[in-house]
């Protein structure tokens, strides 16, 4: 198992060599945001399976209490 993981990433590296740097960084930028969306994605899903809708408009109405109490309201 551990051979095949160090294959992969030993193949991985030889194919990113010919990729230029200037189209490296975008892409990596790009993988790294859609990731992201994708666990946010997953993660408020399960809260939402778990704790319901009103755990989610807690979590979403916490911006906004956080301005409210910078405020002083």
């Amino acid at each position: 198992m551990i051979e095949k993981i160090e294959t992969f990433f030993m193949s991985l590296s030889e194919m990113a060599a010919g990729i230029p740097t200037l189209a490296v960084v975008p892409l990596i930028m790009i993988l790294a945001a859609v990731g992201t969306a994708v666990i946010v994605g997953i993660l408020l899903g399960l809260v939402r399976l778990i704790f319901g809708q009103k755990a989610i408009d807690f979590i979403k109405s916490i911006p906004q209490r956080l301005n409210d109490m910078s405020r002083g309201i």
